[in-house]
């Protein structure tokens, strides 16, 4: 039994250790080229990222659905994740395994919470159009291409 707890606790360990916290430059310079992006969206991309991750490759962030109601009702609860640098959504860019999804990167949220950010670019790469609807706007709509001059 203690072998086993032992085990469990490695293999829990190390999949803690995956993700690493990346630096705004790192963001910049791995979004740099990418098409459809301008540098204005992009400074706009990494002041999002670093606002809704924290530059941590490895963040998920719970969300719940529900309004809370006076109905004596028991809804289910609907629940959903984002995963990694960019919060890119479970319901919509990736499969947690869990809960339904367009999965339109067609890949496994685990892939976005790795230290390997060339899966994530290319996922992000796919839904580039789709920004604007994100809070990134709201966010981040002041953000211009000279907040990046310190990555030159």
């Amino acid at each position: 039994m203690r072998v086993f707890v032992a085990v469990l606790l490695s293999v829990l360990g190390a999949s803690l250790v995956e993700g690493r916290i990346v630096t705004k430059c790192e963001v910049q310079e791995a979004l740099n080229g990418t098409q459809g992006l301008t540098q204005d969206l992009l400074a706009k991309i990494v002041c999002y990222v670093e606002l809704a991750s924290g530059f941590n490759t490895s963040a998920v962030t719970r969300l719940d659905d529900n309004e809370s109601s006076d109905s004596s009702e028991e809804k289910p609860k609907k629940v959903h994740s984002l995963y990694g640098l960019f919060q890119l959504s479970n319901q919509v860019v990736c499969s947690d395994g869990a809960s339904p999804s367009y999965n339109i990167c067609t890949m496994s949220c685990n892939n976005l919470i790795d230290d390997t950010l060339s899966d994530d670019l290319q996922c992000v790469s796919k839904v580039v159009g789709a920004l604007k609807f994100m809070n990134i706007y709201r966010q981040c709509g002041n953000k211009t291409s000279a907040d990046l001059d310190v990555c030159v």
